[in-house]
């Protein structure tokens, strides 16, 4: 099988010749900045590919999308890979004009608005804290006569903390949709309100292999998450959800939110084969309720904890179940388990 891959993650981590398997050319496009400085490093790196294309300006080049479309002409791709959520809408444009299988833009955009994602999960019954579209300045005032504050606003697309801002009291609007001309505009925002809640942080991160679950693991993000721990400058680690107290058998909470996620991946146009991460939050009177769920690896820790110390990690499982060069088995409860640490090297408010 032909792959072309996009990638934008440093290249030592997600070795695509070897996760997919012998027999198969993969090409990759890649952004300049994942590629090791050092020649023997770069060498190393990069071994086994059947073909490299390094880009500057990895992330807003449209030479990207030429690029990619010159080089299957040569090589017919029949599949074409591309992780990270950035470039998740880009990689369903190009299998479109190639006519690869694959996740659609319509799929993608389910997943990457939020507003749309959480439309589709409120019909489905999936618990959520109330939202709102917000377009123009009367929309934000609206929720917050209904909701009060403090109130959450984000951009409807986008990942991550940047852009991100919270609410407090009334003091906080003017100078808010000062920040946000367009909300004064007939065109509009593009923003998502949402009520803020005290609570507990939690990740869910698994692997769908041919439409089934072939793992699905939770843990616990102190500080409310590497999006509102990194924010203030903290840091965000992840580990293993406290149990129950008193303690049961099973850890009864990990099964509710493995639970409550994979209920919001099938709620939604998800590939058959994927990565998927959901953030998930715990209210005061213990209710759980979902933030948001993407599909798509994540860039750095977020990928999926906590996963065995020493086995693959979910992005390598993936790739691996797409070719059938599966790992070992994993064991059904890891020996030790592993969690990401994210440290911002400064607050963004």
């Amino acid at each position: 099988m032909r792959f072309l891959v996009l990638n934008r993650t440093p290249v030592a981590q997600y070795r695509y010749p070897e996760f997919l398997g012998e027999g198969h050319d993969v090409v990759l496009i890649t952004d300049a900045a994942a590629v090791p400085a050092d020649p023997d490093e770069r060498t190393a790196a990069l071994d086994g590919y059947a073909h490299v294309e390094v880009v500057e300006e990895f992330h807003a080049n449209p030479a990207v999308e030429l690029l990619a479309l010159r080089l299957h002409e040569k090589w017919a791709f029949e599949r074409l890979l591309a992780l990270s959520e950035s470039d998740l809408s880009r990689g369903a444009r190009l299998r479109a004009a190639m006519g690869v299988p694959g996740h659609s833009a319509a799929g993608v955009d389910a997943f990457r608005d939020k507003y749309a994602m959480k439309s589709a999960l409120w019909e489905a019954g999936v618990p959520l804290l109330p939202f709102a579209a917000v377009r123009h300045a009367t929309d934000l005032a609206d929720f917050i006569a209904g909701h009060g504050y403090p109130v959450v606003v984000k951009p409807r697309r986008g990942g991550g903390p940047e852009d991100v801002e919270v609410l407090h009291a009334p003091d906080d609007l003017p100078a808010f949709l000062a920040r946000h001309p367009e909300t004064g505009t007939d065109d509009g925002a593009h923003l998502l309100a949402e009520t803020a809640l005290e609570h507990e942080a939690f990740h869910v991160d698994g692997v769908l292999v041919n439409g089934e679950i072939r793992l699905v693991r939770s843990c616990a993000a102190p500080g409310g998450g590497a999006g509102a721990g990194t924010r203030r400058g903290l840091p965000a680690v992840g580990a293993p959800p406290e149990p129950p107290e008193p303690p049961e058998p099973h850890d009864l909470l990990a099964a509710a939110l493995c639970a409550l996620a994979v209920a919001a991946l099938r709620a939604l146009p998800a590939p058959r084969d994927c990565l998927f991460h959901a953030d998930v939050s715990r209210g005061r009177d213990g209710a759980l309720v979902l933030d948001g769920i993407s599909v798509g690896a994540r860039d750095g820790a977020a990928e999926g904890v906590p996963v065995p110390a020493t086995g693959p990690r979910l992005a390598e499982l993936h790739l691996r179940s797409l070719t059938g060069n599966s790992p070992a088995p994993l064991p059904a409860y890891p020996p030790r388990t592993a969690g990401p640490a994210l440290l911002p090297s400064r607050p963004y408010w």
